[in-house]
């Protein structure tokens, strides 16, 4: 089984689930890491570092909400030492395609998947339909 650690800005993360779980129903074994306005960045590498520990680097996805932001730079920090799959810029649909899918993708199908999948889910509706 996958485990799943969303480290991202404000309440993004806990809203994703939120949403994701109106939709699919109840998430297992995911957890949520804020950083908010004023928070420490030092804090935030502790927490990433506290979650991974105690979930285990085994059968891991980190997600971060953009490249580059403190979340992603945290999470990054740590992949030098430890080991496990560290994916930014998630959305919706994606997120909820590895919450259905956790316990039947092997870690190897992730990132093929994620890829291909999230190329589907931005679409340029304009290009899509007409509009008198």
């Amino acid at each position: 089984m996958i485990n799943i650690l969303i480290v991202a800005h404000g309440d993004f993360g806990e809203e994703l689930l939120k949403s994701s779980e109106i939709i699919i129903g109840k998430i297992d074994n995911v957890e949520c890491i804020p950083f908010n306005l004023g928070d420490n960045y030092t804090d935030l590498c502790k927490k990433v570092e506290e979650s991974i520990e105690r979930v285990g680097e085994q059968d891991l996805i980190v997600f971060t909400d953009m490249y580059g932001g403190s979340p992603f730079n945290a999470v990054t920090k740590l992949m030098k030492n430890k080991s496990f799959f560290h994916i930014t810029g998630i959305n919706l649909p994606l997120f909820i395609d590895i919450a259905i899918n956790k316990n039947t993708y092997t870690m190897d199908d992730i990132a093929e998947k994620i890829i291909k999948n999230g190329k589907k889910s931005i679409v340029f509706v304009n290009d899509k339909f007409i509009f008198d």
